[in-house]
Order: C-alpha cells, then structure tokens, then sequence
C-alpha cells in the first residue's frame, strides 16, 4: 500500500490553526459553511471520488441536498450504506461548526428505512440533541423528494484539542 498524500499542499489547505479558527468562527451569520478540507471525502471540492456535500446553516443545526451517483453505488440503482453513512457523518461534522467545537466520531449509527436511489436527489439536516461534557449527542435524517424519511443517524462526537488533528502532519510523532 501507498502513500499518496501530498503533505506539502500548502496552497489550498489551510494551517491547522486557521482550520481550528475556522471552526470556531463559523458559529457566525454566514448561511454557507465551508469544506472541512479540499481533499474531505465528504466535502472536498478537490477530491475526484469524493461525494461535494455543501452543507447551510439552519434554524436548529445545518442541512444540505445531495444526489448520490454511479460512484457510490451498492447494489444496482442503490447507494451502498457506506455511501450513505459518509455522507451523514460529514454532515455531522458541518454541525460541529455550528455547535463551535472541534470533535470526532466516537459512534456513529444508521438506520436503513427505504432503499437510497441513485440520482434522486435528497434532503439531509443534523441536529445536537444533547451535551453531556465532551460528548456530543448527534442526530440526521436523509428525505427523499416526496418528504419520506429513508435514514436516520444518531452519533455520538467526542470533544477533542486540536492536537489531535495535527499528530498526524509531517515532523510530529504517535504517542507510544
């Protein structure tokens, strides 16, 4: 196996202190939140096989509107539940500029309610249910066109510093 990661991408990722910012900043007015980086699977605008989720702001949390493709494909005319699942769990990572902290997934559960159609648009929104400390307890939904609900998530995040992010850039090392 490769290592095809291009560290010295300087140009279109931001340091990991701007992106920690950002996050925090972002509790803001701004409808339109941004990529959490332009390679995210979810979310990057510079990942070919990536899904481009563009996730808004919204009254109780964020949503978004997405359209799985031959990329993503399960079973024929179906998006795999993998798909699926990295959809929503990017989705509860736009959240988490909402809710102003930086965290990860600790557990993250779907609920499979109707077959998710390739190029069928759907509508997606995440929401904080609750905070007991450092977890934070997560859920979305995925409609279809006609408002029926054909999945639904609930996660639990872990609050996290930003160290945890930046162990794994060049020059730093794993704790031992």
């Amino acid at each position: 196996m490769s290592d095809t990661r291009n560290h010295a991408d300087t140009a279109t990722h931001p340091t990991w202190a701007e992106w920690s910012q950002a996050v925090q900043r972002h509790g803001g007015d701004s409808a339109e939140l941004p990529p959490h980086h332009p390679r995210c699977l979810g979310c990057g605008p510079a990942n070919p096989h990536g899904h481009h989720l563009r996730a808004l702001r919204g009254k109780d949390g964020v949503f978004a509107y997405h359209v799985f493709d031959e990329r993503h494909i399960g079973a024929p005319g179906i998006a795999h539940g993998g798909a699926v699942a990295t959809i929503v769990d990017d989705l509860f990572g736009f959240l988490l500029y909402v809710v102003g902290e930086l965290a990860v997934t600790r557990c993250l559960n779907v609920e499979y309610l109707r077959p998710v159609l390739l190029n069928i648009p759907y509508s997606l929104c995440a929401e904080l249910t609750s905070r007991e400390g450092r977890k934070l307890h997560l859920r979305a939904q995925i409609e279809n066109a006609a408002g029926q609900v054909v999945a639904i998530s609930t996660a639990m995040f872990v609050v996290v510093d930003l160290e945890h992010f930046t162990i794994a850039q060049p020059g730093t090392q794993a704790p031992r």
